[in-house]
């Protein structure tokens, strides 16, 4: 503002000075075209300059607002449309939220095309055409936002391989996953969404090929890690059926990460497996060799099931005893096998000794069995209390009466 004022001063100023200089020195100009000849004062000459340098400056501007009136005009239209879309956006968004989906895609759609963001638009219209369950419509606006961002892909490719899975369109989506894993092959969510479309097609033998891959990327937490992995496992035994021996037993088992084979829980699953398909030897054999390298109680207890030749088990398991006389799972394995044999004294003396030792509802329930079939009916009643106590649920617990040899 001051600076304004102090420029109309020197204006007004200048202004004085010209007006007394002009009326002081006079002065005319003239100005010969041909026969023409123009006479004025220099002052009328300067004033007529000035004005035509003024109406030429304002003819000037006039045209150049004319010619970018159209430009004008487009970009104020693009920019309502912008901030229309923008609206439409966020409205859509709280639809979403709010469960009107036809409405939420309306919006979302019906800008996409002014919007700035037009992925996010066509993200949300086919997350809207999901829960309606439009599936094509989904696809269409899928395929949309794959134009309207090419490097998005990776993401809109995620995007849909999630919405069919949860629609459980399993087959296109490990279509859809096959193709994100070439791209992607060690993006976690990509192997986590491919794990759950294989669980659901009980793909046992891609899933036991992937598990190596989510171990890695700790795609899952370890513990799901594991009940797929013995899921998997356990359906690979279980669909060789009446066909499983240790031959293909062992190709299952081998073609499982050096590492996981290591894993006293598979380990477990593989030696009953070798027992249910009648190869007890080799089973033993494995048990032994994996006992040696590394002592765990269920692998003892797995080895009390052998149904080989009792005396040969039982001597064995109290062979380990002397080196172990307070293991309770090697307590339980050879009361087990002394059962078997009908040598109930010592079989009562381990399971005595485990239950002192260890509140297993299975010891103490298998301790009730033996003291009804010795008669002692008022033990069998504690021990049964006893058993129920640790195990309130009553899940079902292995019986005493196991075939002599």
């Amino acid at each position: 503002m001051i600076r304004r004022l102090i420029l109309l001063v020197l204006l007004l100023l200048a202004s004085v000075s010209a007006a007394q200089w002009f009326a002081n020195e006079g002065g005319f100009l003239m100005l010969r075209v041909g026969e023409w000849t123009i006479q004025t004062s220099l002052f009328v000459a300067v004033l007529g300059f000035i004005a035509l340098w003024a109406a030429v400056t304002l003819a000037v501007g006039l045209l150049r607002r004319t010619l970018r009136a159209p430009g004008q005009v487009r970009e104020r239209l693009a920019s309502r449309r912008t901030h229309r879309a923008q609206r439409e956006l966020i409205d859509g968004l709280i639809e979403l939220a709010e469960g009107r989906y036809a409405q939420a895609e309306r919006h979302l759609e019906g800008t996409s095309g002014f919007s700035q963001q037009p992925l996010m638009h066509h993200l949300l219209a086919a997350i809207a055409a999901q829960r309606r369950g439009e599936w094509q419509r989904r696809d269409d606006l899928l395929v949309a936002a794959d134009s309207a961002n090419p490097r998005a892909r990776l993401a809109v490719g995620l995007l849909q391989a999630q919405l069919q899975v949860d629609a459980e369109q399993w087959e296109q989506a490990l279509a859809t996953l096959g193709w994100l894993r070439e791209k992607a092959p060690r993006n976690h969510r990509v192997l986590m969404l491919q794990a759950r479309a294989m669980r659901a097609v009980e793909d046992f033998a891609g899933l036991m090929d992937l598990l190596p891959d989510l171990r890695r990327e700790q795609s899952l937490p370890s513990a799901e890690l594991t009940a797929i992995e013995q899921r998997a496992l356990d359906e690979r035994i279980n669909a060789l059926g009446a066909s499983a021996n240790a031959d293909s037993l062992g190709r299952i088992w081998k073609s499982l990460p050096k590492s996981r084979r290591r894993d006293p829980v598979l380990q477990a699953r593989y030696a009953r497996a070798l027992i249910d398909a009648d190869c007890p030897v080799t089973a033993e054999r494995q048990l032994r060799r994996w006992l040696r390298q590394r002592w765990e109680p269920m692998l003892v207890e797995v080895y009390g099931e052998l149904p080989l030749p009792a005396e040969r088990v039982y001597n064995r398991l109290t062979g380990w005893l002397n080196e172990r006389p307070d293991d309770p799972a090697l307590l339980y394995a050879a009361a087990r096998q002394a059962a078997r044999a009908k040598d109930w004294g010592p079989a009562r003396r381990h399971l005595e000794a485990a239950v002192a030792r260890d509140d297993n509802p299975t010891t103490a329930r298998l301790l009730a069995e033996l003291y009804e079939r010795l008669g002692e009916h008022d033990r069998a009643r504690q021990a049964y209390r006893q058993a129920l106590g640790l195990d309130p649920i009553g899940n079902s617990l292995p019986r005493m009466d196991a075939p002599s040899d």
